[in-house]
């Protein structure tokens, strides 16, 4: 008498959870918990300060060993929850995308260079009197990207695969125009809660480092306040864009007026209709790439015009009402004429 056993999709699902989880998450951490671990066990021996950052002529930045031994684990901490969340949800065929998977790799692969490379630099200065002598940390930075590389490549591929159709995309119904007849269509879209929020941090972050900056060292002020500008002109840059549809093609611009994108009409193949999940399939918002190829405006989770170029390359920009927008593209098309 034999028993048969069906893998049925939700077994499938629970088994792909456990290995994100494992990749994503408990292998990095339990990197790092080993790397704070030895740290924290040296500390009796190091000088006090110790040295925290490095030029090309030694040490030149000096503080308190806790901060340094607490930070890989803390980091890893922080982006493995963030890689493991991301990847929770599967596709609608219960893989994952590209981008989900690059993201629980790299979660490897970071929680190994700061083990290696951050626990160097604290290993070279057990017994030191004074942290100026400590030797360079190149060599144990390159050690720990390697390693983390060597690491992250078979994780790649102990999870699940990725799946090369995502999210199924929506050929419109081209709109119905005679010869004579023009149409243009435009839409403005702005980024979303989620990462207006992430964005405000950023800047009171910046402003932070400016007023601490401005008290403790006023000589590296212009640096603080060039970043904090820096941060607010992206803001004010990837904030916002205008997309329109219309005998120019696709034209995506900032409302800066830069960045712009424009893809004319020659160039298109085609022109469809897809749904977006922005951490999941880009990892972030604003101008983003996927492991797969795909380059676009991502500002909000929910629909997009997605373009393939003459090339195969697609373009995705994500926007109100876009079976509008990809149904003029399809109607002007020099096929659809």
């Amino acid at each position: 008498m034999t028993s048969t056993h069906t893998v049925t999709g939700a077994d499938a699902r629970t088994t792909h959870r456990r290995r994100l989880v494992l990749i994503g998450g408990v292998i990095p951490v339990a990197i790092a918990a080993i790397g704070a671990a030895a740290m924290i066990s040296w500390i009796p021996e190091l000088p006090d300060p110790i040295a925290v950052h490095w030029s090309g002529s030694g040490p030149d930045g000096f503080g308190q060993a806790w901060p340094m031994v607490l930070m890989p684990l803390g980091l890893v901490l922080a982006f493995s929850v963030f890689a493991v969340l991301i990847s929770w949800k599967p596709t609608v065929n219960g893989l994952l995308t590209a981008s989900q998977k690059l993201v629980l790799v790299t979660s490897i692969w970071l929680s190994t260079l700061l083990s290696v490379g951050i626990g160097g630099s604290v290993f070279i200065q057990r017994g030191l009197e004074d942290a100026t002598q400590a030797e360079e940390i190149g060599w144990f930075l390159l050690a720990g990207a390697l390693g983390g590389l060597l690491l992250a490549v078979p994780a790649w591929f102990l999870l699940p695969a990725t799946d090369p159709n995502p999210h199924a995309a929506v050929d419109p119904e081209p709109l119905e125009l005679h010869a004579t007849e023009r149409v243009s269509w435009t839409r403005t879209v702005v980024i979303g809660t989620a990462a207006l929020v992430i964005a405000g941090i950023a800047i009171c972050g910046a402003t932070v480092a400016v007023i601490i900056t401005a008290t403790t060292a006023p000589e590296g002020v212009w640096f603080a306040v060039a970043s904090l500008a820096f941060v607010t002109l992206l803001l004010l840059g990837s904030g916002s864009w205008r997309v329109s549809a219309d005998r120019r093609g696709l034209v995506v611009r900032s409302v800066l007026g830069w960045p712009r994108v424009t893809i004319p009409l020659s160039d298109i193949r085609s022109a469809q209709v897809i749904e977006v999940n922005p951490t999941a399939d880009f990892g972030g918002w604003g101008w983003r790439w996927d492991a797969a190829g795909r380059h676009g405006i991502v500002m909000r989770r929910g629909q997009a015009i997605q373009v393939t170029r003459s090339s195969g390359k697609k373009f995705v920009v994500t926007v109100d009402d876009a079976a509008t927008g990809a149904a003029v593209l399809a109607a002007l098309l020099p096929e659809s004429r």
